[in-house]
């Protein structure tokens, strides 16, 4: 008979890749994951795991023990949540976000986890989205919410909504008008997020266009940052406008628009199938509640 706590450690290790990296996810010794795993393998005529390398890779037994182990916990997930006449809650959890949601309504967020829930331990992460997706496949995070999804079947996700770029300058820059020719947006120094970057390929339609060959660009991955820099006068950027209404209400930063057609970039929560999604969907709820793209783009 195998117990929840063994399968818990295997659905662990398989997420994170090692086994001190889950015993700290699961706040157990290392020695304590180790044990639990052997005892599982010790039931099979093949291991579970491939250790011969740095990081403990699922062998084909082992996927396809993983596959019933997740769907083991996931059920008894579900019988605690019963038992105790309400949804499982966990002890922690960890939302990863891009610094965009960051800027505007991830405090809210947190003011309402912290009012519904305060028995769980609120963890924000910010990151590029790539990293977030790493993170959330090696169950380092519990929820995303950023411009991509893991196309994969234990997890699922939701749409927000698209958010609008639009391109952004200093009033110096913009010299008192709303529209500037192709001319003197070239002129300019492109002030965009490094290649590495969801929003930078949402852009690539815009940077890529023969009619745009700017001839300077500054790269940065923080979009404050971006925005700070158009501030200053330094160069136009392309950004969400409804992140950066503050920028605009003040006169510090400015809209221009152009000829060339701007790319929307859509939002989504993303979290894992298997691992308090009940949870999950109470968070994706609350995202869906004040996560108004359409009110912060008027």
């Amino acid at each position: 008979m195998f117990t929840i706590k063994q399968l818990e450690a295997l659905c662990a290790v398989a997420a994170v890749g090692g086994f001190e990296l889950a015993a700290g996810r699961l706040n157990v010794s290392q020695s304590t994951i180790s044990k639990r795993i052997a005892e599982i393998e010790s039931r099979f005529s093949e291991p579970l795991f491939d250790r011969s390398g740095r990081a403990a890779v699922l062998t084909n037994q082992g996927r396809d023990v993983l596959e019933i182990a997740q769907r083991m916990v996931h059920m008894n997930d579900e019988l605690i949540a019963r038992a105790r006449h309400d949804h499982a809650t966990p002890g922690r959890f960890a939302i990863g976000v891009t610094d965009l949601v960051a800027l505007s309504w991830m405090p809210e967020l947190v003011e309402i986890f912290l009012q519904q829930y305060p028995d769980t331990t609120i963890q924000p992460e910010i990151d590029l989205t790539r990293n977030l997706l790493d993170r959330l496949q090696r169950r380092e995070l519990d929820l995303t919410i950023c411009p991509m999804f893991l196309d994969q079947p234990e997890f699922v996700h939701f749409a927000l909504g698209n958010v609008e770029l639009c391109w952004l300058a200093s009033p110096s820059i913009a010299k008192g008008r709303g529209v500037l020719e192709l001319s003197e947006l070239l002129d300019q120094t492109l002030l965009t997020q490094s290649k590495q970057s969801v929003l930078f390929n949402a852009l690539r339609s815009v940077t890529s266009n023969e009619k745009l060959p700017f001839r300077r660009y500054i790269h940065c991955n923080n979009t404050a940052a971006l925005a700070e820099l158009a501030a200053a006068g330094l160069g136009v950027t392309l950004l969400p406008a409804a992140f950066f209404r503050r920028h605009l209400d003040s006169g510090r930063l400015v809209i221009i628009k152009s000829e060339i057609e701007m790319p929307e970039v859509e939002y989504f929560v993303s979290f894992h199938e298997f691992y308090y999604r009940d949870f999950s969907e109470k968070i994706l709820s609350i995202c869906q509640s004040i996560c108004d793209f359409r009110t912060w783009q008027q």
